[in-house]
């Protein structure tokens, strides 16, 4: 899992610059929040979004998005700013599945730092 962190609002300019380097954007879905992912950059981009997840059930929509998409991408990114407290329960979620995640974490002190939290 590859973890981007800082409170960057642009965040998404360099999941863009990881997820060319390896995946067609065919391949690669975009999970987040209602209303927070930037679909104005995605569409350029063709990939699919889903706005499935809740901050209030943030592990429980992630398990139900994976079981339903299981083995359609080459790599899922988590555009959802979570806490850093969630860090370990996703990787822990994610660890049985082969795509790739790329997860964007909040962190006031940061303004943006790459993770290779594999």
């Amino acid at each position: 899992m590859i973890i981007i962190k800082g409170n960057n609002p642009r965040k998404i300019e360099k999941v863009w610059e990881l997820v060319k380097k390896d995946h067609t954007g065919k391949k690669v879905a975009i999970v987040g929040y209602h209303g927070e992912i930037p679909h104005n950059f995605i569409r350029a981009k063709q990939m699919p979004t889903y706005e499935t997840m809740t901050k209030h059930k943030t592990l429980d929509d992630l398990t139900r998005f994976l079981k339903e998409t299981k083995d359609r991408f080459e790599a899922v990114i988590l555009y959802i700013d979570c806490e850093s407290h969630l860090i370990e329960s996703i990787k822990e979620a994610t660890k049985s599945y082969k795509e790739q995640f790329i997860l964007t974490v909040y962190d006031e002190k940061v303004y943006e730092q790459v993770i290779d939290g594999e």
